[in-house]
């Protein structure tokens, strides 16, 4: 496939694809910043800014720094 093939392949593509396609990118990339997981349950959490949060389904507290194992 040549560049100019690829480039009429995206050209191609109708708008509302690329649109649901951004804003599904970017709806991925603001929930990453404001959303992580409780590092002993798995459960989704609001991601901490400063200190400490406490999980609501396990009830452990958890940091920003912590890795679900």
């Amino acid at each position: 496939m040549t560049s100019v093939e690829a480039l009429e392949a995206v050209l191609s593509v109708p708008p509302a694809v690329v649109g649901v396609v951004l804003a599904t990118g970017l709806g991925f990339f603001l929930g990453w910043r404001a959303w992580q997981r409780c590092p002993h349950c798995g459960w989704l959490v609001r991601r901490v800014t400063e200190g400490w949060r406490r999980c609501r389904v396990c009830g452990r507290q958890y940091r920003r720094g912590l890795r679900v194992r």
